[in-house]
């Protein structure tokens, strides 16, 4: 525990060192580039290196895959880019400021959409409205018909009023991302880090899931952390995390014309057609 707090105290003391004219700057960029250069990262001193000499650059507009199997490092590298930790070797930079130092800035720019967002036991508005609390009720509800989910609402008995129950159980699980999702809309953040956000569905409702995550983002970078394919073709640029390094990168269609192993991966993955 006093480990921890440590770590913060450290974390306060970082921030501190962003003068206003960085943050300035910041705020009236346009376009957004993360950055991982020379990136090593071990939880505690004594643990082996999570991931080992990783470069990233992304532009803004970009779709970006990062698969790999559980404990491959996918996680830790959406931890580093939020700047809720910090690369024991390396740097990770947002537009040339260190993502370890912005601390509450970091929500102006980064948005994440998580396998199982937190939803409250309040009204479907509320939960949305948390992506912006000085959203109107119209701009809620413009979200929800990009999320595609209005009409489901609206046909609810209390609409935006209806109670979403404890961790929103009331509704199905794409129901719940969409309305997680909804929120991020609201964010307004350039760049969205997905991470696993279909696990647990099915993949009818995944595909219809995707399709929508990818056409509400349209224009912000988007980074998804997966750990299979479907969906996978409509991204710019698919990296494969194995041990802590970046093993394969390049576009789908590279990928699967000139790699074996991302063929094998994509094959196994593909949802099997019956034919009557």
């Amino acid at each position: 525990s006093l480990q921890r707090l440590e770590e913060i105290e450290q974390s306060s003391i970082e921030h501190q060192q962003v003068n206003e004219e960085m943050l300035n700057r910041l705020s009236e960029a346009t376009n957004f580039t993360l950055t991982m250069t020379d990136v090593d990262f071990r939880y505690h001193e004594n643990q082996p290196l999570v991931l080992q000499q990783l470069n990233l650059t992304t532009q803004q507009g970009e779709k970006i895959a990062i698969l790999g199997k559980s404990g491959a490092g996918k996680s830790t590298i959406a931890k580093l880019l939020l700047g809720s930790v910090k690369a024991t070797n390396g740097h990770v930079t947002i537009n040339d400021i260190s993502t370890s130092t912005l601390s509450d800035e970091m929500s102006n720019y980064i948005s994440v959409l998580q396998q199982k967002p937190h939803l409250f036991d309040s009204s479907v508005m509320n939960n949305i409205r948390l992506g912006n609390i000085r959203a109107t009720d119209e701009e809620v509800i413009e979200v929800a018909k990009q999320v595609q989910l209005h009409d489901y609402i609206d046909s609810l008995p209390d609409g935006y009023h209806t109670k979403m129950q404890e961790l929103g159980e009331r509704f199905s699980g794409g129901e719940r991302q969409r309305i997680a999702l909804a929120r991020i809309l609201l964010q307004k953040t350039p760049i969205v880090i997905l991470d696993e956000p279909t696990i647990g569905l099915d993949a009818i409702t995944e595909r219809k899931l995707l399709d929508t995550i990818f056409r509400s983002l349209e224009g912000k970078t988007v980074i998804w952390i997966t750990h299979h394919l479907i969906g996978i073709e409509t991204m710019d640029r698919v990296l494969f995390i194995d041990h802590g390094r970046i093993t394969m990168e390049g576009t789908h269609q590279q990928l699967l014309h000139h790699n074996p192993r991302y063929q094998n991966l994509y094959n196994l993955d593909r949802p099997i057609t019956i034919e009557k």
